[in-house]
């Protein structure tokens, strides 16, 4: 919500400024949804919730004998 405030402000202002015609607004709306699209591609892939500091670096799949594995990873 408060970023299309943002953006009707910014809308706003611009129209007050250079004067109130269609092209004026499509421009300042082009320009905003272009800087929120490299804000967006700009930030972390995963968003982190609080109380989570992991991050996973590799993920394996066993396929086959599970007995086998097991053995070969917890020996006695």
């Amino acid at each position: 919500m408060i970023p299309l405030l943002l953006i009707g402000a910014l809308v706003l202002g611009a129209c007050m400024v250079f004067g109130y015609s269609s092209f004026v607004v499509g421009f300042v709306l082009m320009a905003s949804g272009l800087l929120g699209l490299i804000a967006f591609m700009g930030t972390r892939s995963a968003v982190q919730r609080p109380r989570e500091h992991g991050t996973v670096i590799e993920e394996r799949h066993y396929i086959g004998d599970a007995e086998e594995h097991e053995r070969r990873h917890h020996r006695l």
